[in-house]
C-alpha cells in the first residue's frame, strides 16, 4: 500500500514537472504570422490609433473591463480597470486630473492603483494626493461627494491606467452617478459595513450598461457575476454586441463586449443617450407587478394624516369651491398647492434617503422636497380628501424598456378610479394649468400598489392639445406703420410656456421682454399696453395681449408696399411660442429629435389695409401633411381685409432619423412663408 501511494505521489510529481515544463515551453512559442500577440497594456496603447484616426477626439479609452460580482445580499462589488490613452495636447489638460462622484448612502469608491504608460513602461502615480471632498450641490443636497487625483504633466501618447473598486449600488431616484469605479481586487476589501450597501429592493440586482461614451473606445467589456440561485432576465438595444455565458458550481457569468465603438453623437435636442445608445438592460426583479408591490410596501407608513394637513386640505377645497366637488376637481386644487407651495429643494432627512418617500409631516413643517416627495405630499393630501392615491416611478425625458429593471428618475402620483388610474405630477406643474405636464406624454410608469401593477405608459398627445393660437388684428398705414393687437392664447404645453412669460422675470422687464419677442417683426417695434391671465390663476388658460406700434414696417415705394407676414415672423423662431423652430436645424440628422411635446402653433392675422390697396401677387403656399409635421398657409384679400392664416404642426415628441426630412421640410417651410414678402399697392397692378 505504501509503495503504491509512493508510486502515485512520485506520478503526480512528474505529471506537474511535465506540466510545468510544458507551460513554460507554451510561453517560450513564437507567434505566428497573422496571429495577434496576448493583449498587454503596452501593445493596446500601441495598436489603439492616433489623433489621425481620431482627429476630433483629445483622448479616447482604449480598454475597459468591469466585473460586477452580486452577492445573495444583493451587494455589488465592481471591479473596473480602465485604460486611456491621450490622442493630442487638449488631452493632456482633458485627462490631467481624474475624478470619481459618488454617493456615501449607497456606494463606496476606492481607488487601488493609478499609472501612466509611456515609452513601454509604467509609471506609478502617488495615491498620497488623492482628495475626497463634498460635491458642489444645488436643489439637492445629499452629501454626495467627489474623488480626484492630480496626474504628473501628460504627454501626447501616454496612456493612463486606472484600477478602481466600488461597492453598493445604484438607484434610480437617486442622483446618477458619473466616472470611474471598480478593481480586480474585490476579495481583498473587507465586507464589514455591507448591510448598508444592500438595495432597496433587497437581494435583487439592476443595471444599465451603456456600450458608448463621449470619446472613442477601442474596446469595452461588461462582466456580471450572479449566484446561482438568481436568475438574469436581460435584453440588448440599439445595436449588436458580442456575447457569452460561462458557470462555475456557484456562479453565472455573463458577459457582454463591444469593438472599435465610435463617440457618442451629439446634436441638438436629441434624446438621453440610453434611448439610442448600444446597451444591455439587466434585472433579476421577478416582474413589474412584483417591482410595483415592492415600491408600496416600502412607501406604505409615509402617508399619514395629521390634524394639520386634513385642516388644510379642507381650507384648499374650500377656497377653491369644490369641497362638494368630483373627486378630479378635487385633484385638480389640491395638485396645484402642492405644486406651487412644496418648493422643489432636496434635503436629506433619514435613511432610505433616495427611493423611501419622506414622511408628510416632516415635508408640510419643512415644505420642502425632490419629486419623490412632493408626489409624497400630494398622495397625502389626495387621501386626506377620501382620494384613493399612491406613488408611481417614471422616467422623464426618456423611454423604460419592457423589462422590470430600475429605469426611473421621477416619482409622480396615480389617483385611482372606477376603471382607470389618472396620473398627476405635481413636480412638473408649477404654473401650469394641467395636473400632469403634456411634457410627459409617452412616458412609462410604475405604479406602487399592494396587489402589484405591470408596466403601463402615458396616452398620445395630438398637437391641438398643445396650441398657441396667436390672432393678430392689425391696421397698416400709408406711410408703412403698422398698429395692432396680438392675443396668444396657450393651451396644454402652450400654457406653461406663457405663465413663463411672467413668472420668470420681474414685472418691470416685462415689456423689455415683450418688445425682444416682437423685435423678429422689426426692431423699431413699440409695446403700447400689454395685459395677461393672473399667473397662478388656474380656472382657465394663459393668454397674452399686446398692443403695439411699429414706424416704418412696411417698405414704401411710391404707390406700393413690401412686408414680410408679421405674427408669424415674431412666433416662427421664438422658443417660448414654437420650440420646434428655435433650432437652426442641419439637413441631416444621426440621432432622433426629442422636442418633449406635440405642439400647433395657429396663427391668424388680419391686417386693413390703405384705402384702395390690393394684392399684387396671387400667393400660393405648399402644404405639407406628413405622419410627423405639418404647414400649411393661405391668404385671402376681403375688402380691405387682408387675411393670413398659418398653421404649423409637430405630430411627434420624438422623431426618428427616418422621419427627419419631412420635419425639416415643414419647419423650414414656415421659417420660408415668414421670410415671404407680401407686395401690395394700389389698384393691385
Amino acid at each position: 500500500m505504501l509503495r503504491q501511494r509512493a508510486t502515485m505521489f512520485a506520478l503526480l510529481a512528474a505529471l506537474l514537472m511535465a506540466s510545468s515544463a510544458f507551460a513554460q515551453m507554451e510561453a517560450d512559442r513564437p507567434v505566428a504570422p497573422g496571429i495577434d500577440p496576448p493583449k498587454t497594456a503596452v501593445n493596446r496603447l500601441a495598436s489603439a490609433g492616433s489623433a489621425e484616426e481620431f482627429p476630433d477626439a483629445d483622448y479616447m479609452i482604449v480598454f475597459e473591463d468591469q466585473v460586477s460580482k452580486v452577492v445573495e445580499s444583493g451587494v455589488t462589488y465592481v471591479d473596473l480597470y480602465t485604460l486611456y490613452k491621450v490622442l493630442n495636447e487638449a488631452g493632456t489638460v482633458s485627462m490631467s486630473a481624474l475624478r470619481w462622484d459618488y454617493d456615501p448612502q449607497s456606494s463606496f469608491v476606492k481607488v487601488v492603483e493609478v499609472n501612466i504608460i509611456r515609452g513601454g513602461k509604467r509609471i506609478k502615480v502617488s495615491l498620497d494626493g488623492l482628495l475626497d471632498q463634498p460635491a458642489p450641490q444645488s436643489a439637492i443636497y445629499w452629501s454626495n461627494r467627489i474623488k480626484m487625483l492630480q496626474l504628473p504633466r501628460l504627454q501626447v501618447g501616454d496612456g493612463i491606467e486606472v484600477r478602481i473598486m466600488r461597492k453598493g449600488y445604484n438607484y434610480a431616484l437617486l442622483k446618477a452617478e458619473s466616472g470611474f469605479s471598480g478593481t480586480p481586487a474585490v476579495d481583498a476589501i473587507a465586507a464589514q459595513g455591507d448591510d448598508r450597501y444592500i438595495p432597496p429592493m433587497a437581494g435583487e440586482y439592476f443595471d444599465i450598461v451603456l456600450f458608448q461614451a463621449d470619446v472613442p473606445i477601442a474596446e469595452k467589456r461588461y462582466t456580471l457575476v450572479l449566484p446561482s440561485s438568481k436568475r438574469l432576465i436581460s435584453e440588448v438595444y440599439n445595436g449588436p454586441l458580442y456575447s457569452k455565458t460561462s458557470y462555475t458550481p456557484d456562479s453565472t457569468m455573463y458577459t457582454w463586449w463591444r469593438l472599435d465603438v465610435p463617440a457618442m453623437v451629439h446634436e441638438l435636442r436629441q434624446p438621453d443617450a440610453s434611448d439610442f445608445v448600444t446597451k444591455v438592460v439587466m434585472s433579476t426583479a421577478e416582474s413589474w407587478e412584483a417591482k410595483s408591490r415592492w415600491f408600496y410596501d416600502v412607501n406604505k407608513n409615509q402617508f399619514e394624516v395629521t390634524d394639520a394637513i386634513r385642516e388644510k386640505v379642507q381650507s384648499i377645497l374650500a377656497a377653491a369651491g369644490v369641497q362638494n366637488g368630483s373627486d378630479m376637481e378635487k385633484a385638480k386644487a389640491l395638485n396645484h398647492w402642492v405644486a406651487q407651495n412644496i418648493r422643489y429643494s432636496g434635503q436629506t432627512m433619514g435613511d432610505g434617503e433616495g427611493f423611501t418617500l419622506h414622511p408628510s409631516d416632516l415635508l408640510f413643517e419643512y415644505r420642502s422636497g425632490v419629486c419623490k416627495d412632493i408626489a409624497s405630499m400630494s398622495v397625502t393630501f389626495l387621501r386626506a380628501a377620501g382620494l384613493d392615491s399612491y406613488p408611481a416611478m417614471t422616467l422623464a425625458g426618456g423611454r423604460i424598456e419592457n423589462l422590470p429593471a430600475d429605469q426611473f428618475n421621477h416619482c409622480v402620483v396615480a389617483l385611482r378610479q372606477k376603471d382607470r388610474f389618472v396620473m398627476i405630477d405635481p413636480t412638473w406643474v408649477p404654473f401650469n394649468n394641467d395636473i400632469w405636464s403634456k411634457l410627459e406624454t409617452e412616458q412609462q410608469y410604475v405604479i406602487g400598489t399592494p396587489e402589484g401593477v405591470k408596466l403601463n405608459e402615458i396616452r398620445y398627445s395630438p398637437p391641438n392639445e398643445s396650441p398657441i393660437k396667436i390672432t393678430h388684428d392689425a391696421e397698416l398705414l400709408e406711410d408703412g406703420t403698422l398698429e395692432g393687437k396680438i392675443r396668444i392664447d396657450g393651451k396644454g404645453a402652450g400654457d406653461s410656456r406663457l405663465r413663463r412669460f411672467v413668472y420668470q422675470r420681474p414685472r418691470r422687464d416685462i415689456i423689455t421682454y415683450l418688445e425682444e419677442t416682437l423685435s423678429a417683426m422689426s426692431n423699431r417695434v413699440e409695446v403700447t399696453a400689454y395685459d395677461h391671465r393672473v399667473v397662478d390663476d388656474f380656472s382657465g388658460d394663459m393668454w397674452f395681449t399686446i398692443n403695439y406700434k411699429i414706424p416704418q414696417y412696411a417698405v414704401v415705394m411710391g404707390d406700393a408696399m413690401e412686408f414680410h407676414p408679421p405674427a408669424v415672423r415674431a412666433a416662427m423662431k421664438h422658443s417660448l411660442l414654437f420650440r420646434a423652430g428655435s433650432v437652426d436645424w442641419e439637413e441631416e440628422r444621426e440621432t432622433d429629435v426629442f422636442l418633449y411635446y406635440t405642439q400647433q402653433l395657429n396663427v391668424q392675422e388680419t391686417i386693413r389695409l390703405p384705402k384702395g390697396y390690393k394684392l399684387v401677387d396671387n400667393i400660393n403656399v405648399e402644404k405639407i401633411d406628413e405622419p410627423y409635421a405639418g404647414f400649411s398657409a393661405e391668404v385671402s384679400l376681403k375688402r380691405r381685409n387682408l387675411t393670413l392664416s398659418t398653421i404649423a404642426e409637430v405630430r411627434r415628441r420624438q422623431i426618428p432619423p427616418d422621419r427627419y426630412p419631412e420635419f425639416y421640410k415643414a419647419v423650414k417651410a414656415l421659417e420660408s412663408w415668414g421670410n415671404r414678402i407680401i407686395r401690395v399697392s394700389k389698384g393691385g397692378a
